[in-house]
């Protein structure tokens, strides 16, 4: 059995189109899902807005944990699993904090406030199913690591 990871990897630009990656899934079988994802809104997808609250990406190098079981939110965007992202909130170096992160799946689309969104609605349930096998596994978290290129 293998220990379970998730990598997102995105492409920062500085584009008025959405930017995507993926989100990376290593299961208990050591076998690698991949998703297509993005973080970030249309125009906020660059190096420059990582720490601009409710529209840059993710910010990377934080020790992020993502937990196996997710819980219900009805907010509009998420409508649905949302896996919650720790630690939260996250400071830079300048006093900046954000928060809330979450893996979910982009209900209201395109892009997210800084959430990791899974575009297809297909790809999510396939991404809640393999996280409950995990679970069911007796694993309550998975690390999660943000590369951007």
């Amino acid at each position: 059995m293998s220990n379970p990871k998730l990598t997102f990897s995105m492409k920062l630009s500085d584009s008025s189109s959405l930017v995507t990656g993926n989100l990376e899934l290593i299961d208990l079988d050591g076998k690698e899902i991949d998703y297509l994802a993005t973080s970030g809104l249309c125009g906020y997808q660059d190096k420059d807005n990582i720490w601009t609250r409710a529209r840059g990406p993710i910010p990377p190098g934080s020790d992020y944990s993502v937990p196996t079981i997710p819980y219900y939110l009805s907010t509009k965007g998420i409508e649905g699993n949302f896996f919650h992202i720790t630690p939260d909130p996250i400071t830079s170096s300048q006093g900046i904090t954000r928060g809330e992160f979450g893996v979910h799946f982009d209900a209201n689309g395109p892009g997210s406030a800084g959430c990791i969104v899974l575009i297809r609605k297909e790809s999510f349930n396939t991404f809640c199913e393999r996280m409950k096998k995990i679970a069911d596994a007796g694993v309550n978290s998975i690390p999660l690591k943000i590369v951007y290129s």
